[in-house]
């Protein structure tokens, strides 16, 4: 029996545009991806003291975007660390690009009120 013809094909991970849009719909949720955006990993710990929001609170909302696909999760002992996904497709990383440069710039506008 040969395995010339058996081939692993690469998992693509499917985002809907809609799902997009509903996961950073939510405040909490766009706070935690402009932070994670900056490609910095993150333990839940930090995350809950950079939005002041209950632990749960914070994980829920990280789950929310790890069902997604846009943020990968890795444990370290009873740390559990968060990243933003690298195999994004391409319509999906450049409309997180503009989504965050979109929010950066509004926070320049606000600041300098």
């Amino acid at each position: 029996m040969s395995d010339d013809n058996f081939t692993v094909q690469p998992i693509e991970l499917t985002i809907h545009p809609i799902e997009l849009f509903k996961v950073l719909s939510d405040p909490t949720r766009l706070k935690l991806f402009q932070i994670l955006f900056q490609k910095e990993a993150r333990c839940v710990g930090e995350l809950v003291e950079m939005l002041e929001q209950p632990q749960p609170t914070i994980s829920r909302h990280l789950n929310h975007l790890k069902k997604l696909g846009i943020l990968n999760a890795v444990r370290e002992g009873t740390w559990m660390w968060y990243e933003m996904s690298d195999d994004l497709p391409q319509w999906c990383q450049d409309i997180l690009e503009t989504t965050y440069q979109a929010l950066s710039e509004q926070k320049d506008i606000m600041s300098d009120q």
